[in-house]
């Protein structure tokens, strides 16, 4: 079963001030960067999905497959859809749909959601303490559907997939740092970006910043 992650990271992101796939989470690394690593711990593919700031996004990730949406302005479906046609592209069985401002989630959730995954019409959402959250995960087939809907926002897409919904213990599922104050509780400091990726080791191995696990703000939205 190849599992392709589909990281959405197209919007404009108005209220940070930043491009999101740029800003720091941890380590150095950039949201995107920590998003790709941990998808990629999990035995995913992963694409990238840019539109604003495409190319400082491009070169600030070297090594992360993108895919350009053409159409980002057009509202998060369109960029959602320019990921899903790369993804069938690249053969995938299952999607895992995931915004790039939810940089927290874990690595052994995404294991345990990938092994729930059942038959080929299967399709399912983690939730933690009864909130939804992400990724959506999708079998191919729900996949094609989505790239037929007429919807514009995702979870008006997703109605009446009948997703499983799936209890897991980590708030990273839920967790959206879209907005200044969000990240600077968490973090302390105000947004940032990251550094270049020649200097990303240099500061991993001298400072890294906390790894955020709990008092996180809940979204149940992709990123703007």
């Amino acid at each position: 079963m190849k599992a392709v992650a589909i990281i959405l990271a197209a919007g404009e992101a108005r209220r940070m001030a930043h491009p999101k796939a740029l800003i720091e989470h941890e380590g150095g690394r950039s949201f995107l960067q920590s998003l790709a690593s941990t998808f990629g711990k999990a035995g995913c593919a992963v694409l990238g999905v840019i539109g604003k700031d495409a190319e400082a996004v491009r070169e600030q990730h070297p090594s992360v497959n993108l895919v350009d949406s053409p159409r980002w302005q057009d509202g998060p479906m369109a960029s959602i859809k320019a990921g899903l046609s790369a993804a069938l592209e690249e053969e995938a069985d299952v999607v895992l749909l995931h915004p790039v401002d939810m940089p927290a989630v874990r690595a052994s959730t995404l294991k345990s959601l990938l092994k729930g995954v059942g038959d080929a019409e299967d399709g399912l959402r983690p939730e933690f303490e009864g909130a939804p959250g992400y990724p959506v995960v999708l079998s191919r087939a729900l996949v094609e559907r989505l790239m037929g809907s007429d919807a514009v926002q995702l979870d008006a897409a997703l109605q009446g997939m009948k997703l499983r919904r799936v209890s897991v213990k980590d708030p990273g599922v839920v967790v959206n740092i879209n907005t200044p104050e969000t990240y600077e509780r968490l973090f302390g400091t105000a947004p940032r970006l990251a550094p270049p990726p020649k200097r990303r080791a240099k500061k991993a191995a001298s400072t890294a910043m906390p790894v955020v696990s709990s008092g996180m703000e809940m979204s149940a939205s992709p990123e703007e």
